[in-house]
């Protein structure tokens, strides 16, 4: 009879995690249809078609250039999925959609197995509540449904996996069953989570965290295991240590990466004082209006007062800090402070010291299981004490998931639709560039050339004053071009003789924007434009003898590839020759300087470029692809001819 007592609430709350399953699925499923995004279009879409070519899968997959250790477990899903899916951007939203329901499936089971160490009344309907409230928050869907992001969503994944393995192999302990292969699965995911994203790092210390504030190292009959507090706290103080060290010894080269943002570290710290702040109102009280992709419209923190807002937010977290020592006296209140922890410790590499931009909804996606847990913390300190409000407190916390259920499936729908998405962004954002930008491009398709125009007018003059995307005055007359392209309107010559005439010395930053034109006149997309007249242009800015470097490596690529479409080999090659000199071992730019050297005839330049090309895939360092067209090369001489 016990056994089946038992039994019966967890056969129910499991009934009410599938229903929960189904619902997420029901809410999220019409995102399929909605538009790729930024980074989609350079790490996904980009991938070609691997059933004709598989060998190249590992290029991809290793190839990936988004993170320090290259991000080859995320890189593996979209290779995968090209493979065997290949339904293009909405294949990759199908598979985020799934992966989020695994992923609030692990939420529930660790919240299931937290509240039922502490023996909370009703913890088995506690978790499903909490994971539907994290499952079915609106501020997750802009993570969800940009597919790029399935980065963090597959790291989040393997570190929940890292914490549950990590919860049973200290149940084990503590009912004397010890073992070191029980430990085995949590540095596992942990590297796995690592090579998803690599601020997965940030397990190891919401790990060290969770045993001494809500385990508290206690071994059977609730005796403390010495061994195991001696090493969470030493850990824990010996990783405090260091990255305080790290810090100090290190601030001048933390101070120098920041050489090509908008704004300083110190400014991007007083800056993420506020935002994050802002990550919790948004939790707390979601504002979907403002809710979105676009973020680089946010006001830069130059000082304490300068906005006022970032003295405020200071003194919050220093006042935080103050409420989470003294609830650390307590057993409950140690619980909360858990989560607060948790969120805290989840920002703590994307919202610090890394010259990263300073606002992207996703980044909450880990962070915000300790906002839930925290809630769940209260609840157990309150269930615990006076259980007959469990039933009341958990039907409220019911209500919030399904009103967040309402809010989410609402910008779902937004999501939807390309042109409901960047209305809604431009109406919630009209300061954003990149959301200018967008409009632009969308008016362009649309034939309408002025607003297009307009649109790219406020985009430009947007920018001047953001913390984000910063354009020079070179960058607006090349997306003039690209959108009069698009909308197949003539350009007047005067136009294109007026580039690089302000910022001589600099005047193009945006490689995406000239990257987007020079694909359109490949493809010669722009019949109305005189595409030599352009290429001229750009040479007599950027091929200049005085060996100033004009613009970045990759654009003097892009511009490299103009020439090789209009077969003027010669400036193809001195844009390649300019590449190297800021990038001596540049694969791409080594072939490309073979290709060219090989069509001017030139033997000598064709062979350095062979030897550098040989000496670096000695080293490991060519890809199939690029392995594949050197032996083109070596097999016949004359194949760029």
């Amino acid at each position: 009879m016990t056994a089946l007592s038992r039994l019966l609430p967890t056969t129910g709350a499991l009934l009410c995690v599938g229903l929960l399953m189904w619902v997420g699925l029901w809410l999220y499923w019409p995102g399929i249809h909605g538009p790729e995004l930024l980074d989609d279009r350079s790490s996904v879409l980009v991938i070609e078609d691997l059933k004709a070519r598989p060998e190249l899968a590992f290029d991809y997959i290793f190839g990936d250039k988004s993170g320090t250790l290259g991000r080859s477990v995320s890189m593996t899903s979209f290779v995968l999925e090209k493979m065997f899916l290949d339904e293009g951007i909405s294949g990759g939203k199908k598979v985020n959609i799934v992966l989020h329901l695994l992923n609030g499936g692990l939420v529930i089971w660790l919240f299931w197995l937290l509240f039922r160490y502490l023996e909370v009344p009703r913890y088995r309907a506690l978790a499903v509540v909490l994971g539907a409230i994290w499952l079915l928050h609106p501020l997750l869907v802009s993570t969800v449904l940009y597919v790029v992001q399935r980065m963090a969503m597959l790291a989040t994944f393997f570190m929940l996996l890292g914490a549950i393995s990590y919860l049973y192999w200290r149940f084990a302990l503590i009912a004397g069953r010890a073992g070191a292969w029980r430990f085995l699965p949590v540095p596992v995911f942990l590297v796995i989570a690592l090579l998803a994203k690599e601020n997965a790092i940030v397990l190891v210390p919401v790990l060290l965290l969770l045993e001494v504030l809500w385990l508290q190292c206690a071994g059977r009959d609730g005796a403390v295991i010495p061994w195991l507090q001696r090493s969470s706290y030493g850990l824990i103080a010996g990783g405090a240590l260091a990255v305080l060290a790290l810090l100090v010894l290190q601030w001048d080269y933390l101070v120098g990466r920041f050489r090509n943002r908008a704004f300083t570290l110190e400014e991007r710290l007083l800056t993420e004082a506020r935002i994050v702040w802002d990550y919790v109102y948004q939790w707390v009280y979601p504002q979907v209006a403002r809710m979105g992709l676009y973020q680089d419209d946010v006001v830069l923190s130059r000082s304490l007062s300068e906005p006022p807002s970032t003295l405020y937010a200071v003194l919050g977290w220093l006042l935080l800090a103050v409420v989470c020592a003294a609830l650390l006296r307590w057993r409950a209140g140690r619980w909360i402070v858990l989560g607060i922890a948790w969120f805290v410790i989840g920002h703590s590499i994307e919202s610090t010291v890394w010259p990263l931009e300073l606002y992207f909804e996703h980044r909450n996606y880990f962070p915000a299981i300790g906002l839930v847990l925290a809630l769940g913390g209260v609840f157990a300190a309150i269930a615990r004490k006076w259980p007959q409000p469990a039933a009341p407190l958990l039907v409220c916390l019911g209500l919030c998931a399904l009103l967040l259920s309402m809010l989410t499936s609402s910008q779902v729908q937004v999501w939807s639709n390309r042109s409901l998405l960047l209305l809604s962004q431009l109406n919630a954002h009209p300061m954003s560039a990149r959301a200018n930008i967008d409009m632009a491009t969308e008016m362009a398709r649309l034939g309408q050339i002025d607003a297009a125009h307009q649109y790219s007018l406020l985009a430009y003059e947007a920018s001047a004053g953001a913390a984000g995307l910063q354009e020079r005055y070179g960058d607006y007359q090349v997306r003039n071009l690209a959108l009069s392209c698009i909308a197949n309107e003539p350009v007047a010559p005067g136009v294109i003789d007026e580039l690089g005439m302000e910022n001589p010395d600099r005047p193009l930053s945006s490689v995406t924007t000239l990257l987007a034109l020079v694909r359109l006149l490949q493809d010669d997309r722009c019949p109305q434009l005189d595409r030599v007249r352009f290429a001229d242009r750009a040479a007599e800015i950027f091929l200049v003898d005085d060996f100033r470097r004009k613009a970045s490596a990759n654009i003097y690529s892009n511009l490299a590839v103009l020439e090789n479409t209009l077969q003027r080999y010669d400036n193809a090659l001195a844009y390649t020759e300019q590449l190297l000199a800021m990038s001596p071992n540049n694969t791409r730019g080594l072939l490309m300087k073979l290709h060219f050297a090989t069509a001017l005839g030139k033997v000598e330049t064709a062979q350095a470029a062979i030897d550098a090309l040989q000496q670096l895939d000695q080293q490991g360092k060519l890809t199939v692809g690029e392995q594949q067209t050197l032996s083109l090369y070596l097999e016949n001489p004359g194949a760029g001819e």
